[in-house]
């Protein structure tokens, strides 16, 4: 039996999810298609400073991302906490920078901005309205979704759908299982072919990451959430930037078919800390986007998490089982 999307994904409270989008047509809509022989690369800068755009609005911080040829992975972070202290001011200022208000009623002038946030702020149910879906992922996804459809579809003269569906989405409950996806989605170029290494992945965050780390430039990457936690800012990992980056380039080359190997000793650390099984690693990395359904994480929270929703398990048990360890890791 399906659940609504509703029941998993909770409005109100702060989670963190893998959403993932594809396109409906053949066409290698954002890169070159060899059948047409026209190149649609720049399509992927249009979705990555959407992202940017919308990160910049809504109480939802982007985690990671990797826009491929055919679809695109991000993983997001609603903070619903962050928003509750936003003045009624700042909802009306952020709503209106996402939808303005650029007509006005014939015979009269328009109204400037500082006018227009007067005037909504007067309208104390809009403005509740407007702070809850200001951190709904469902918002920010529609805002992305179509906003490029609107953009490839005006692109290319032609109407109708461009994605295959709203939007899949994976509720991830805990760092073991942030931390995998994260890995899953930066790896995702590697894996396709199309990347040697993590820093040759184009339009992903693990690149933007580790251009920003060299350059040293205070808050250079501060649109995406922190590795780990800094100036007042929650992070999403127990780790350094440094060791997830390290883990995700080792996890590169062996994911490479001439650099398979075992899990290297001094990556045991980092795995054990979040409750990884470092001989699942590989494998849990590679194919993370097959093992889990609707819901990942940790067997103990898994298990917690059904019982919450009322249901009996979720696909991905077994899979947990052998990839995370059982309970939450104990820290001194």
């Amino acid at each position: 039996m399906t659940i609504p999307r509703s029941r998993y994904v909770q409005e109100g409270k702060v989670g963190v999810y893998h959403c993932f989008s594809r396109c409906v047509r053949r066409a290698f809509l954002y890169g070159y298609d060899t059948r047409t022989g026209r190149d649609y690369t720049h399509r992927k800068a249009w979705l990555v400073n959407r992202l940017r755009q919308l990160a910049d609005i809504f109480a939802v911080e982007v985690c990671a991302y990797a826009v491929m040829e055919n679809h695109y992975h991000t993983i997001l972070r609603t903070r619903p906490d962050i928003v509750d202290g936003w003045t009624d001011e700042e909802v009306a200022r952020r709503w209106l920078t996402l939808f303005p208000r650029n007509k006005c009623l014939k015979g009269r002038r328009k109204l400037t901005i500082e006018e227009q946030i007067g005037a909504l702020v007067n309208y104390p149910e809009y403005i509740a309205m407007f702070r809850q879906r200001l951190s709904s992922l469902s918002w920010f996804m529609g805002r992305l979704n179509e906003y490029m459809a609107r953009a490839a579809n005006k692109e290319d003269g032609v109407k109708g759908r461009f994605w295959e569906s709203r939007f899949i989405c994976k509720v991830l409950l805990d760092e073991a299982a942030i931390a995998s996806c994260m890995a899953y989605v930066d790896l995702n170029p590697i894996r396709a072919g199309g990347a040697s290494t993590p820093e040759e992945s184009d339009f992903t965050s693990i690149q933007e990451r580790i251009r920003a780390w060299g350059k040293k430039t205070e808050n250079a990457d501060s649109w995406l959430c922190p590795i780990e936690s800094e100036g007042g800012r929650q992070g999403i990992l127990p780790m350094t930037a440094g060791e997830y980056f390290d883990l995700v380039d080792k996890s590169g080359r062996m994911i490479r078919s001439d650099k398979r190997g075992a899990i290297e000793a001094d990556l045991r650390p980092i795995l054990v800390r979040i409750g990884v099984n470092p001989q699942a690693w590989m494998e849990t990395v590679t194919t993370f986007g097959d093992r889990f359904s609707l819901v990942a994480g940790l067997a103990s929270n898994l298990r917690r998490y059904a019982d919450e929703l009322g249901r009996r398990w979720f696909k991905g048990v077994s899979a947990a089982q052998v990839a995370f360890a059982l309970s939450p890791p104990q820290l001194a």
